[in-house]
């Protein structure tokens, strides 16, 4: 494991002590713990803006494909597979 020196004010080192102690780890543990949660939650962010813009183009590409289709009858068309199926099945 690598050994690092950093500077933290001493409010916050404070806070390192008095949170490490209810705990019961070392300093090293805690900030180890702290450096790791803000990973995992800056990755969870970094996930979420993904998903925005992944809907932001699922929504385009609705649109555009909508807008293309628009004489389209979703309805008709089921009507007419639902009627050719009922055709086939009688012709025993």
């Amino acid at each position: 494991m690598t050994r690092i020196n950093i500077s933290i004010p001493d409010e916050t080192l404070k806070k390192v002590d008095r949170y490490k102690q209810l705990i019961c780890i070392t300093r090293s543990g805690l900030i180890k713990r702290a450096i790791e949660n803000y990973f995992a939650e800056l990755e969870s962010k970094i996930l979420e803006e993904k998903k925005k813009e992944a809907i932001k183009d699922i929504i385009m590409i609705r649109d555009k494909i909508g807008k293309e289709l628009k004489s389209w009858d979703s309805t008709e068309e089921i009507r007419q597979l639902r009627d050719s199926r009922w055709k086939g099945s009688s012709k025993k």
